[in-house]
């Protein structure tokens, strides 16, 4: 039996894409949707914004599966999202949007249309309703820029690529990013026109907190995750300007507790319904998120931290195991240990200390991260690889 679709193509036809008119933008997705006529998955890697709501919508209008792919992957993470999908079919409807999870590489967390939607309804409300525009400047096949296009098509906002004209939108961003743009005056002007800027992925440097507030910028930092569709729970501006260590509001639904050990444990409608081919989740009993916290009597959400061993870096997290299995491929390399070290700019950095099959004469950094440039994304390749014999390094050591 047929799914029933979930949107209507004709409320696809108007101008809310940037870069596209309302009847190209129809035109294109109706194409799409019926040369996707009789397939149960779309496999959707596109670098091109535009290129990926056509895809999108139309794979949503057919109520087919869809998998979304970075189009960045290495070959190690293309041949595990590919092994992924070659077990059991996703349910009709289903999206699939991939994490690095806690452990084991690429996973492909669960969502459909409902979750997506709950969640970017929880965030029009927290905004206090009304048209969502938006300047997305973070990768759609990501949860934090696939929600973007998600809140401004629920909302009956609009949406731009670029941060060229924030005036007036949501911008998302990384900790990093945000430390960039307040590096320039012009940087520190467009994020003052924003309605809001999310910061989320990752903690803010104090320093880029101070600046924040000495500037009075519509900074809301936010927590969320690809398993709960982004942002779950928010620090209003208005707190955050204050200074005063205010916790982050439940966004929607959300009814955020807290497990024995300190682990924080949500229950939502957007919640993920678990991993393809992996572990899937009963949402009465909620999800137990890995990262630790507490909660006040008014029921704001304090973050501490991780309880596992990922490296955040830039709001992208890296498992350190997978990074230690793929320097582990090279011939030349014997040992490996990978760390996450402080970072002004990024919050963690990928470092890994190596020791050589052989001769280590010859040991070049350079060519060592173009090695493995194959094999993984960009973000997970150390941005410094040293060498090690036990203990002693060349320079520093791995804590």
């Amino acid at each position: 039996m047929a799914t029933a679709s979930p949107i209507d193509l004709e409320s696809l036809r108007r101008d809310w894409i940037e870069g596209i008119c309302a009847e190209d933008l129809h035109s294109r997705i109706s194409i799409h949707a019926a040369a996707l006529e009789g397939c149960s998955l779309a496999i959707i890697r596109e670098e091109c914004p535009i290129a990926f709501a056509v895809k999108f919508f139309a794979a949503v209008s057919k109520s087919i599966a869809i998998a979304l792919a970075n189009p960045n992957w290495g070959a190690k993470e293309q041949s595990q999202f590919d092994a992924l999908l070659k077990g059991a079919a996703p349910a009709p409807g289903s999206i699939l949007i991939p994490t690095g999870g806690t452990t084991g590489g690429v996973k492909l967390a669960i969502h459909d249309w409902m979750s997506l939607q709950t969640s970017a309804q929880a965030a029009q409300k927290f905004l206090g309703g009304g048209p969502v525009d938006a300047c997305c400047v973070l990768p759609l096949h990501h949860v934090s820029g696939l929600m973007q296009l998600m809140r401004a098509f629920v909302s009956g906002g609009h949406i731009r690529f670029d941060e060229l004209d924030v005036k007036g939108r949501c911008l998302s961003l990384v900790p990093t990013q945000l430390q960039r743009m307040l590096q320039s005056q012009e940087g520190i002007e467009r994020l003052n026109t924003a309605r809001v800027v999310f910061v989320g992925g990752a903690a803010m440097p104090e320093a880029v907190e101070r600046q924040a507030r000495e500037l009075k910028l519509p900074v809301v930092p936010v927590y969320g995750m690809t398993e709960t569709a982004a942002m779950i729970a928010a620090i209003p501006s208005a707190d955050f300007l204050a200074g005063l260590g205010a916790g982050a509001v439940p966004l929607g639904d959300a009814k955020l507790s807290i497990d024995e050990d300190g682990s924080i444990r949500i229950r939502s409608r957007s919640l993920f319904k678990g991993y393809h081919g992996g572990q899937t989740f009963a949402l009465a009993d909620g999800y137990r998120t890995g990262d630790t916290g507490w909660i006040d009597r008014d029921g704001r959400l304090y973050l501490l931290g991780r309880m596992d061993q990922l490296i955040n870096s830039g709001g992208e997290k890296v498992d350190p195991a997978e990074v230690r299995e793929a320097l582990l491929d090279l011939p030349c390399v014997r040992e490996a240990r990978v760390v996450g070290e402080p970072d002004a700019e990024w919050g963690e950095r990928v470092v890994a200390y190596v020791r050589l099959a052989g001769d280590t004469s010859g040991f070049s950094q350079a060519a060592m991260q173009d090695a493995l440039k194959g094999e993984l994304s960009p973000f997970k390749i150390p941005k410094r690889i040293q060498l090690f014999d036990g203990l002693q390094c060349t320079e520093g050591s791995p804590q």
